[in-house]
């Protein structure tokens, strides 16, 4: 089968340009300059097509806009017309709004596209013969060529890049003729595939049933031809543009938060229906930066690598937390911003805020990935009940890793489930209070996910061996700080405004 032969026959049948490409398997840029690409591969130009072909008027009649026909295996899709009424749809939709810089097409076709390429490739079946193959799809598919083609196009007049993870447009497009060819399809498949329609109550028709069962290979052509025309007959009408709805991406906001109050929070608290605290660290942060991405700062979902009691304060780095805004309206930030809002936090006096900036959705997986062999380092205030001897603190200085048995706290079993954990103690090393002979500050580096107030006072010997156990003498914790995570994530930036 020559090229030359194959669009003669598309020609015949009504098919426009791009389609004609389709069925020469073109690929990429070739779509372009289409003319130029029909030259390379040996193509004669009909002159009196364009998109689609054009009734030529009588040099009497006066000038007109010349009508285009509606090609018989795309509806219309692939022409300047749809690609004009597309452009202007969106233009006219809340667009504007979104101030992302990469976009995505996501098209809703109507199954009468797919059923007019089945009806193509049984016509060139019985023209061709053989060297039409019944398996594999004699053209680039409908879907793929939208990719080649319209999302370019539609990226280039919107000054926008094309990414899968950008602005979603969601276009859903109808035509007349759907409903009767459903029906079709219906009474086709109980014919092509009694078997299973027969043990069948209701038979799903969808675009993946046409995909997967429907090819030469598998109904025969006098079986389809029963119920649809080979090759398709011509429509009068295009494709009809039904709505367009958008949908913003997510960004994914990144940071570090430092926790300078003890009595706040990590999430909202409540209990019986009420509100414990008044605030939380989540939505101090979320106050100061969600309204910059989206109109609905509470579909926000806040993340940190671990959390801290409302008692415990988190200082040094800072723990790293991330921010997942749906359908953001926005997708990048400035410095200036950052810088403004790591302000807005500081001003609570209980939450401080570093490095912020936007994150690939893929670096998510920091947060969580190797949690518990994450270390993490503390600092702790404990006390005795006797002045601290130098015996005792000789016992707690322990330069080597050591394992400890940890059952669940019983302060938080009505949120964990009971299960004895090993974890790993780095190190310890204490030193006496300088006000109060009774006091110990007490540095450790454990895995993550230690429970550091019953390590110190063992919890009735629920935490085997503690510091209490250690020393021989009973302890007690009356703060706690983080002073440091070992996750180098997100990296550090500078937002300050006096910096270059």
């Amino acid at each position: 089968m020559k090229n030359q032969e194959l669009v003669d026959f598309l020609r015949s049948c009504g098919v426009c340009e791009v389609c004609q490409l389709r069925y020469l398997k073109a690929r990429g840029s070739e779509y372009k300059d289409i003319k130029e690409t029909l030259r390379k591969l040996n193509v004669k130009l009909n002159e009196n097509e364009e998109n689609g072909g054009s009734i030529p008027q009588c040099e009497d009649q006066p000038a007109k806009k010349p009508r285009l026909s509606v090609c018989s295996t795309c509806l219309g899709l692939f022409s300047e017309d749809f690609q004009q009424e597309l452009l202007a749809g969106i233009l006219n939709s809340d667009f504007a709004k979104y101030d992302c810089q990469k976009i995505v097409l996501a098209i809703s076709l109507p199954m009468t596209l797919q059923l007019r390429q089945l009806s193509m490739w049984y016509a060139l079946q019985r023209t061709f013969g053989t060297t039409v193959d019944g398996t594999n799809p004699p053209d680039v598919p409908v879907k793929e060529a939208v990719k080649l083609i319209l999302h370019p196009i539609i990226c280039e007049k919107l000054g926008k890049e094309y990414d899968a993870n950008g602005l979603m447009i969601s276009i859903d497009l109808r035509h007349h003729l759907e409903e009767d060819g459903v029906e079709k399809l219906v009474k086709l498949n109980k014919e092509a595939f009694p078997a299973k329609a027969a043990h069948q109550k209701r038979i799903e028709i969808s675009r993946g049933l046409l995909e997967k069962q429907y090819q030469p290979s598998k109904v025969k052509a006098e079986t389809f031809e029963k119920y649809f025309q080979i090759p398709c007959t011509s429509a009068e009408e295009p494709l009809k543009l039904q709505t367009i709805e958008l949908q913003g991406p997510l960004t994914c906001v990144a940071g570090r938060y430092r926790k300078l109050s003890r009595e706040i929070s990590h999430t909202p608290w409540v209990l019986n229906g009420k509100r414990v605290m008044e605030d939380s660290i989540e939505e101090i942060i979320i106050r100061s930066i969600g309204p910059h991405f989206t109109e609905k700062p509470e579909k926000i979902i806040f993340m940190s690598s671990g959390r801290e009691d409302v008692d415990v304060r988190c200082l040094g780095k800072g723990r790293p937390f991330v921010l997942e805004i749906p359908n953001s309206i926005r997708s990048s930030l400035s410095r200036e911003q950052a810088h403004q809002m790591e302000q807005a936090v500081d001003k609570s006096g209980k939450v401080s805020i570093v490095d912020l900036q936007v994150v690939a959705r893929e670096e998510l997986s920091h947060i969580k990935t190797g949690e518990e062999q994450k270390r993490k380092f503390y600092r702790a205030l404990c006390v005795l009940k006797e002045p601290v001897t130098v015996e005792i603190l000789e016992k707690l200085q322990i330069p080597d890793s050591f394992d400890i048995q940890q059952k669940t706290p019983i302060r938080v079993l009505h949120r964990r489930p009971l299960h004895t954990r090993p974890r790993t103690i780095y190190s310890v090393k204490a030193r006496v209070q300088r006000q109060n002979p009774k006091a110990l500050i007490v540095d450790i580096v454990t895995q993550a996910g230690t429970y550091i107030k019953e390590l110190v006072h063992g919890e009735f010997g629920r935490t085997t061996p503690s510091l209490s156990s250690i020393t021989g003498k009973a302890i007690d914790i009356q703060a706690l700080d983080v002073v440091g995570i070992d996750l180098d994530w997100p990296p550090e930036v500078d937002n300050s405004l006096d910096s270059k």
